[in-house]
């Protein structure tokens, strides 16, 4: 059997093609800068820790940060459910500390609460997942002051 040299030529140039444009999109820079990749020297969570505050922020800009986290692999989609979830779906205002006048929650001091109340009553899967929630925040709040890797 033998394949003809214009059958191979167009083989190469389809897999040239494919390759080229591969190699552009990897290249091509996104729309949204915090979902560029992070340098070597910066993580994930340095990147988008510096531009938030997780001690006043909406629940929509909350739910935004962990799509990002969620988006680039560094949060299970449990914690991105916990960080996205609207208390307010429940019927009421669903947080056990105050928004500022704008909004802006603490979220710090929110997941604190709840995992106080969780174990409380003896929850112990609402506790663990406050738990690794505390844990999420922190490692944004560390990215936000240049802290490139923390031990959680």
């Amino acid at each position: 059997m033998t394949i003809a040299p214009l059958a191979i030529l167009g083989i190469a140039k389809t897999a040239f093609s494919l390759i080229g444009s591969l190699a552009e999109a990897v290249k091509r820079p996104a729309d949204n800068p915090a979902m560029t990749p992070a340098s070597a020297q910066e993580s994930v969570w340095h990147q988008i820790g510096k531009e938030v505050d997780v001690r006043s922020l909406s629940q929509e800009d909350l739910a935004k940060v962990s799509s990002l986290l969620y988006d680039n692999g560094v949060i299970s989609l449990q914690d991105h459910a916990a960080l996205s979830f609207d208390p307010s779906f429940a019927g009421s205002s669903g947080l056990l500390t105050a928004a500022d006048a704008s909004g802006r929650v603490d979220w710090m001091a929110e997941f604190q609460a709840r995992l106080a109340k969780h174990q409380k009553e003896g929850d112990t899967q609402g506790a663990a997942q406050d738990g690794r929630v505390l844990d999420i925040l922190s490692r944004l709040q560390a990215g936000a002051k240049g802290v490139t890797s923390i031990r959680v």
